[in-house]
């Protein structure tokens, strides 16, 4: 299964062709234009960003940065995915109730 966000590289004329040519190994969601607070990736980014923050030394380097996320990435905690998972069903609702518009 996919996800996209409604942004426009997903859209691009490459990958609408790919997910043609693949259509059966892959389901694309429909997804509310308005809603990244549904976007569970949006909340790993969060964290991770608030996990690179306090880090030091400071990052030197493009290196050193890529380096750092995929550690943060690779260590992530089980918990925050069982968070995430526990509460898209109150956050699907709240779309819902906002007729497919932000939530917040």
């Amino acid at each position: 299964m996919f996800q996209q966000n409604n942004a426009l590289c997903p859209k691009a004329k490459i990958v609408l062709e790919w997910f043609q040519e693949h259509g059966a190994e892959f389901q694309l969601m429909s997804w509310p234009p308005n809603s990244p607070d549904l976007n569970p990736i949006e909340h790993i980014w969060d964290v991770m960003g608030r996990q690179l923050r306090v880090q030091r030394p400071p990052i030197r380097n493009i290196s050193d940065l890529r380096d750092r996320c995929l550690n943060i990435w690779y260590n992530l905690s089980p918990v925050i995915y069982q968070g995430l998972e526990a509460s898209m069903q109150r956050l699907v609702e709240a779309v819902l109730r906002a007729k497919g518009g932000s939530s917040r």
